[in-house]
């Protein structure tokens, strides 16, 4: 008599925790109309690499707010840009590069070496996703005005353009 009220107690939060997952929405408010992927790469360490997801839209309603991108395991701010009538949202993601090295001090006496840094490790962690998607799927999460919550719209068939590959300094 006395686990009654604990066995509804977790009933309860076991019914109301399987809302919480994200689910996806089969028509969004707008059209998206080819998607592209564009890897790009500095000649110089310092320069960066990365990719530009960029996706069209088209019969943008006003009343949207954009939110994250889920893409290739990150999670990506998406940038309005508007041209000619044309909508599009652009997300960047840049690889964390070591970049130039700093002059290290090397002396016979230790106490002159102080000012030395030690090497950064660089970390390449994916994040954890509330979505399985392949490399050509991402997930668009945005709110409709006057609405509380936010909506996700998978997105399918992202095609992959040739790498950029910036030419490094000239050498004399």
């Amino acid at each position: 008599m006395n686990k009654m009220p604990l066995y509804t107690f977790i009933l309860i939060l076991g019914l109301f925790g399987c809302s919480s997952q994200k689910k996806l929405v089969e028509q969004a408010p707008f059209v998206v109309e080819g998607p592209t992927c564009q890897e790009f790469a500095a000649g110089r360490p310092e320069g960066g690499s990365g990719y530009i997801l960029r996706i069209p839209l088209e019969t943008l309603p006003p009343s949207i707010q954009f939110g994250k991108v889920y893409f290739r395991g990150r999670v990506l701010t998406p940038q309005l840009e508007t041209e000619k009538g044309n909508s599009e949202l652009v997300c960047k993601f840049e690889r964390e590069e070591a970049g130039a090295q700093k002059d290290i001090i090397m002396h016979a006496d230790p106490m002159e070496e102080v000012g030395n840094q030690p090497p950064v490790m660089l970390k390449e962690k994916e994040e954890d996703l509330p979505f399985e998607l392949n490399s050509d799927e991402a997930v668009l999460e945005y709110k409709v005005e006057g609405k509380r919550k936010s909506r996700f719209y998978k997105i399918v068939g992202i095609k992959e353009k040739m790498p950029v590959q910036y030419p490094s300094r000239p050498q004399n």
